[in-house]
């Protein structure tokens, strides 16, 4: 493969969808924009980065994929950071260490490359609960120890819950799950020492959990209803998903920091007690979506995520639309 400076002449205007490791969601969304909205796209593994040409040219910003020429003008990545690349091979270590930073490395340029991006950058892990209070969002009292007994009795709450975040993302294999599932624990019994930082939180009572989608200023709502925080991955049948209206509070809350984090795409976990506070559990740029339409029965969130990216790639390519798109990430 052979890219020449010239290369951006010949290179038309595509999405490029990347689903890096785990999940099927930019697969869907593909599909439609391809089949429905006649939408120029390319869906990427991190396979395909070894198992057929690619090619990229920083300086054009122009994409070669198997003989394909395309200016990506809309780059939506997921999970493509080095360790979930190398957790998420197969056959299990295929891909070492060097592999993974050199994939992750050229879809963070490809993405860089690109006339918008998608999900848009984020705090990371508990920065993001640092950064809402200020902006008029509750969050848990939140801790990170490798004590939990001394930990659950320092934040002062009735009960905590200990998480262990993204594990699926490291530990492929549910075999091995046990250790690392989110567990609601009484303070003043609480104990053990995980051998690894943990995440401890108060837990916080609430009249209802919602899983809330920012799609670059459209919401969808999910209420969520399970027995355990953990019942999602050890008895997933149990739980309750239904589409809901977003509250006033809810999506106002998710759109103050959506944008003052430069989000587009994000899922959000959050409570709503029943005084009607709102407060943040997580935003999460990579969240999956599928298990959730699945169990409310309701195919809609891909068909919103399609709808979101074909609308950023007729900006990005109309005369009048985003002047100099690659200033907005």
């Amino acid at each position: 493969m052979a890219l020449s400076g010239s290369s951006e002449q010949n290179a038309h205007p595509a999405v490029v969808l990347v689903n890096g490791a785990g999940g099927a969601e930019l697969t869907g969304v593909h599909e439609l924009l391809t089949d429905g909205f006649h939408t120029p796209s390319i869906l990427l593994t991190a396979r395909d980065l070894s198992a057929q040409a690619v090619g990229l040219d920083p300086e054009t910003g122009t994409l070669e994929v198997a003989g394909r020429r395309v200016r990506p003008a809309v780059v939506w990545t997921r999970h493509c950071a080095p360790d979930t690349l190398t957790a998420h091979a197969r056959p299990a270590g295929s891909v070492t260490a060097l592999d993974a930073v050199a994939c992750s490395r050229f879809l963070a340029q490809l993405a860089a490359a690109a006339d918008v991006t998608v999900p848009g950058p984020a705090p990371l892990g508990t920065d993001q609960l640092r950064q809402a209070r200020p902006l008029g969002v509750r969050t848990p009292r939140t801790l990170l120890t490798t004590d939990i007994a001394a930990s659950a009795r320092s934040l002062g709450a009735a009960r905590v819950i200990v998480k262990t975040p993204d594990f699926r993302l490291v530990e492929p294999d549910p075999e091995r799950w046990a250790s690392h599932l989110p567990v609601v624990l009484d303070a003043a019994t609480a104990t053990g020492h995980p051998g690894r930082p943990v995440v401890l939180q108060e837990y916080v009572e609430h009249a209802a959990e919602l899983r809330v989608y920012h799609l670059d200023g459209g919401l969808c709502a999910f209420q969520v209803r399970q027995p355990t925080p953990a019942a999602r991955w050890t008895d997933p049948d149990v739980v309750t998903v239904t589409r809901v209206e977003c509250p006033a509070a809810v999506a106002a809350a998710v759109r103050t920091l959506a944008t003052a984090w430069g989000l587009r795409y994000a899922a959000f976990d959050l409570l709503l007690t029943s005084a009607g506070e709102v407060v943040l559990l997580e935003a999460n740029p990579d969240g999956d979506w599928l298990f959730y339409q699945r169990r409310a029965g309701w195919t809609g969130m891909s068909f919103l995520a399609a709808v979101m990216v074909r609308q950023l790639f007729v900006e990005a390519t109309s005369r009048g639309g985003r002047s100099d798109a690659r200033t907005a990430t």
